[in-house]
């Protein structure tokens, strides 16, 4: 007896848990949460790191038809977003930073003027981890926006940056 009520108990259990999945509004799409590091730095600008194939494919989803992607397109797990952007009628824009070497006033001026676009929709900023994304954040605030090293390293905390800190701290000591 003991035993068929395990074998039903193991049985019921795939459906059980497919019912909980339903009734807690569990789904096969991404959320923005599910994107690493996701983040919202100001009004209709998000920050993450590398959105997978099908997080990238629910972006129009969650409003956002522009994306500003910092990775170089042979960095590892990247390039493939140019195609499928266009298949989804997103607009991508690829402004490669090589790291603590790719933190230059010129880039941190394309990276500003390309936030500036207009867009009707969200807008990501993302690279593999965020940190670029917090780091170009952070100099953009301070160098073109007149914010204190304080509060442009704060801005870019919200938007990702981690490892990058150190080389932002010193070159917002430089003047620029």
């Amino acid at each position: 007896m003991k035993r068929s009520t395990a074998v039903v108990s193991l049985l019921l259990l795939p459906l059980a848990l497919f019912g909980l999945a339903l009734t807690t509004g569990c789904s096969s799409s991404p959320e923005p949460a599910s994107i690493p590091h996701f983040a919202s730095p100001m009004a209709g600008v998000y920050s993450s790191g590398q959105p997978s194939p099908e997080q990238f494919a629910a972006l129009p989803s969650i409003g956002i038809k522009r994306v500003i992607n910092l990775r170089a397109p042979g960095e590892s797990g990247t390039g493939w977003e140019e195609q499928r952007a266009r298949e989804l009628g997103i607009e991508f824009v690829r402004l490669p930073i090589a790291g603590k070497d790719g933190l230059s006033r010129a880039n941190v001026e394309r990276f500003a003027a390309e936030l500036a676009q207009p867009s009707e929709a969200g807008v990501l900023v993302s690279c593999g981890s965020s940190n670029r994304v917090g780091a170009m954040f952070a100099l953009k605030a301070a160098w073109l926006d007149g914010a204190s090293k304080e509060t442009a390293l704060s801005i870019g905390r919200k938007a990702g940056l981690t490892k990058l800190e150190p080389a932002v701290a010193e070159l917002l000591d430089q003047k620029r």
